[in-house]
């Protein structure tokens, strides 16, 4: 045998016992692996495991799995960079990167038993004993999609594709005590067309979300009825508004979430809607809806998360609300176009000594005509609920608002309103102020039952006890006391206010 040929044979030997030593590895490795997630995961189940250690990575085919409330099932789970020295000696496992491809999530929200109670509070005792660490660099869910279903098996939550990254993930003994069991360094979410059913009446859809650490930014967002007006008033036996918003992009910057307690917390610097479009639509036809109607303090301090947003802003935004008063007739219309607004210190919370006063400055046309402006203030700490409002409207002329008076109050105005400025300040029970308003030729027609006639008899009745130019002067309202019903929102509270004083003005 020439010298040439013993090196190829030897060569041949090593590739040789390579190849073997590589299968038995292999197989080795696969059995450990296999024994270890039927040790820690019983419940899932999959068709094929293939590890290659040379080229350190592990492949999971065909994948499903029921935990708890969560059902998952994937085509494929793919982990690279496996330190199989220290998972071999330690049982600690450190991995590159875990890729999730094309899983379908199912959430069932009320599902849980009382058997998978017990399992859950076993396991949550079994993770006291928890003695590993996992580090994995990289963990990728690709093309995702993701349901909620309820207890009848109706979807109430819908994202049809979604990307998730987590990086520097780190699990150990210390870190699984915690709400979020484990530490990480950064996240990248995309959402695709997500759809939510927000209660009976009513759902949302949003184009696209994507979340990066601490931003977020949703596109194309459309809250909406699921029926036409008519079949929204057979869908409910009270008085309940109908809405209809569009917003062209919410942004939320420098957000970040947290626990304090057993209470999630939420920390956002600033949010920015921009372009929201927003109809409301009630038909008063329908029997009053007798609740007790919370103020918006009240509204922040009993939320079941804990919230802190430093500033908001609303740009370019329009509100049109509509209100069905008489059966036989067209609903009356208000408009705010052009709204702008900023809100500071929307929180629930603070770490400081002194609780901040939330804040709240907002400037629109009113009717497309009226310049008017908003300040508004309270605390929502202060459990009286106690609030303070201002502001001030340009000339409206009275042809602008009959589109409300006349279906509503069967009342057609003349004239216009040159000025008014209003100032108001309560609690939930009862508010004082007054109301200043400047008009010129402002005449009242009252229309007889059908609305479409004028009745001169009363008409004449009317503008008898009407000035009809003037002013009501910084004093005329003075001591001006209104007691809210609390059946009403604090938007019909302050409507209370300034009607009262402009009555008062008027007449």
């Amino acid at each position: 045998m020439t010298k040439k040929q013993i090196t190829v044979t030897v060569i041949s030997l090593i590739i040789v016992a390579v190849v073997i030593s590589s299968f038995f590895a292999n197989s080795f490795v696969e059995k450990k692996a296999i024994s270890l997630l039927q040790k820690e995961l019983p419940e899932l189940q999959f068709d094929d495991l293939n590890i290659n250690i040379f080229q350190n990575q592990a492949n999971l085919s065909r994948i499903s799995i029921r935990k708890g409330n969560v059902d998952l099932k994937s085509n494929e789970i793919n982990v690279t960079g496996l330190d199989y020295w220290k998972f071999l000696i330690s049982g600690d496992v450190e991995i590159s990167s875990i890729a999730i491809l094309d899983p379908e999530v199912i959430y069932f929200s009320k599902s849980k038993s009382a058997e998978s109670s017990k399992k859950s509070k076993g396991s949550d005792d079994k993770s006291k004993d928890f003695k590993k660490e996992i580090t994995v660099n990289s963990f990728n869910i690709k093309k995702g999609s993701f349901k909620i279903l309820d207890s009848i098996q109706e979807r109430t939550l819908l994202i049809n594709t979604f990307d998730f990254e987590l990086n520097e993930i780190f699990l150990c003994s210390a870190t699984i005590a915690n709400k979020i069991p484990f530490k990480y360094g950064g996240f990248n979410l995309k959402l695709d067309s997500v759809k939510l059913n927000v209660d009976k009446r009513h759902q949302l859809n949003v184009a696209a979300i994507s979340v990066t650490n601490n931003k977020s930014f949703l596109e194309s967002i459309h809250l909406s009825s699921k029926y036409s007006r008519e079949e929204f008033q057979r869908h409910t036996d009270i008085e309940k508004d109908m809405y209809d918003l569009k917003i062209d992009s919410l942004a939320f910057q420098n957000t970040d979430y947290g626990f304090r307690n057993d209470s999630l917390k939420v920390l956002v610097d600033r949010a920015l809607v921009k372009n929201a479009d927003f109809q409301i639509y009630r038909d008063k036809t329908l029997p009053d809806d007798t609740s007790v109607k919370p103020m918006y303090s009240e509204m922040l301090r009993k939320m079941s998360f804990l919230l802190k947003l430093d500033t908001l802003q609303i740009s370019n935004s329009r509100i049109a609300y509509e209100e069905r008063m008489k059966a036989d007739r067209k609903p009356g219309k208000v408009i705010f176009a052009n709204l702008n607004a900023t809100i500071v210190n929307l929180t629930n919370f603070t770490e400081k000594k002194e609780f901040p006063s939330t804040s709240i400055s907002a400037n629109a046309d009113f009717m497309n005509e009226a310049p008017i402006n908003l300040n508004w203030g309270f605390k929502v700490n202060n459990l009286s609920d106690y609030f303070n409002v201002s502001g001030s409207m340009g000339t409206l002329s009275a042809r602008s608002i009959n589109g409300f008076l006349e279906p509503g109050m069967n009342v057609k105005a003349e004239g216009a309103i040159t000025s008014m400025r209003y100032d108001f300040f309560g609690n939930r029970n009862k508010a004082t102020g007054g109301v200043n308003i400047a008009y010129k030729d402002f005449k009242i027609e009252v229309l007889k039952n059908d609305g479409t006639e004028k009745s001169g008899f009363l008409t004449s009745i009317a503008n008898i006890f009407v000035n009809h130019n003037g002013e009501s002067g910084k004093n005329a309202n003075k001591g001006l006391e209104i007691e809210r019903d609390k059946t009403k929102s604090f938007w019909n509270y302050l409507w209370s206010c300034i009607r009262k004083g402009a009555l008062k003005t008027f007449v």
